[in-house]
């Protein structure tokens, strides 16, 4: 037997060759001169298949990992290592240069290529929306028989932005879409429909107030057959502000905190705090707003009763002592509030 590539006889043969003749033709790799790279020009995707993947590579670095999925090593070779150079760069032409090593038949192998890459710089779908300003929910924060405060609305600002920063690390869709500010409130645009929730929970367990959601239909996806809805979510702030006054039930008291949970108020006649569950709303009278609140000095003190001028009138006005006021002395400022020609103490606050 002999080789058909050099005539040497006598020695073993590996498909009619050598090994030294058929490590000599053997490539180590398969490879296509030309690849073409996919990725976003606004963020860190690459198109993969049918999907866009974010990744942390350089372009150089998605250029060489694209090479080495392409390469596909001879089924006669082993422990094939390839090293990636760029040789120059063209616009969006990458040359470069594939040193591939492995072994054949034990004999130690090394091949060169000359490769070109296109990089083709495109908008991935998440950018592209956002670059149209897609959204698929509205958020409307309003107030109850009432306009916003400037302070109700800059909380829901900072709340918004912490949580869109927290949110959009793990979907790219959690983007203001766009703020706009009317009559009524504050409409809030947002790219995910789930961001939307996460922040309207947030707003409503931080700021209290009753909410709604309501689906709008804007269409129909031919290719997957199925309708396309925004979703409007209406967050609606109570009428009433932390330091305004309520009548429930029985009771008349200042509210003192207002969550996602229930409504805390001090009961003027008890200076004790009620919690009162959203479901009660609609039983809750306003009857004085925090900027009614008056000043007025306290004239004497016993330990039953404590007797102050009232603000208008200047009357003399003797009401029952309670533990919440016993720190309060003779001469001193107190805050008041009369409702339904009823004058009561605010207890100055510890």
């Amino acid at each position: 037997m002999f080789c058909i590539k050099c005539g040497k006889e006598d020695q073993e043969l590996f498909k009619g060759l050598c090994y030294s003749c058929f490590a000599a033709g053997n490539k180590l790799i398969t490879i296509p001169p030309e690849l073409e790279v996919e990725s976003c020009a606004h963020c860190s995707s690459i198109h993969v298949g049918d999907k866009w993947i974010e990744t942390d590579l350089s372009e150089e670095e998605l250029v060489a990992q694209t090479i080495a999925q392409e390469s596909v090593p001879d089924e006669d070779a082993e422990d094939v290592v390839l090293e990636i150079d760029l040789i120059n760069q063209k616009g969006s032409i990458l040359e470069m240069l594939v040193t591939a090593r492995g072994n054949v038949l034990g004999i130690p192998i090394e091949r060169e290529f000359k490769i070109n890459v296109k990089i083709n710089r495109n908008a991935c779908p998440e950018c592209s929306k956002y670059a149209s300003g897609y959204y698929e929910a509205v958020l409307q924060l309003r107030a109850d028989e009432r306009s916003l405060e400037d302070e109700e609305i800059q909380k829901a600002d900072g709340i918004i932005k912490n949580l869109l920063e927290k949110l959009s690390r793990i979907n790219r869709m959690a983007y203001l879409s766009q703020r706009v500010g009317i009559k009524e409130g504050i409409d809030y645009y947002f790219g995910s429909y789930k961001a939307a929730r996460k922040i309207s929970n947030a707003l409503k367990e931080q700021m209290g107030g009753i909410m709604g959601e309501s689906p709008r239909l804007m269409g129909r996806d031919k290719s997957a057959g199925k309708d396309l809805y925004r979703i409007w979510i209406s967050l609606r702030l109570p009428l009433f502000l932390k330091g305004d006054f309520l009548a429930h039930d029985d009771h008349v008291g200042q509210v003192i905190d207002v969550n996602g949970r229930k409504i805390v108020i001090m009961d003027l006649e008890t200076l004790e705090n009620v919690s009162i569950s959203w479901r009660e709303y609609s039983n809750l009278e306003k009857v004085a707003g925090r900027e009614d609140v008056k000043i007025t000095t306290v004239t004497s003190k016993t330990p039953t009763e404590i007797q102050l001028l009232h603000p208008e009138t200047y009357q003399p006005v003797d009401m029952n002592m309670m533990s919440q006021l016993t720190r309060i002395n003779i001469g001193e400022e107190v805050e008041v509030i009369e409702i339904r020609g009823k004058l009561y103490i605010i207890p100055p606050k510890e």
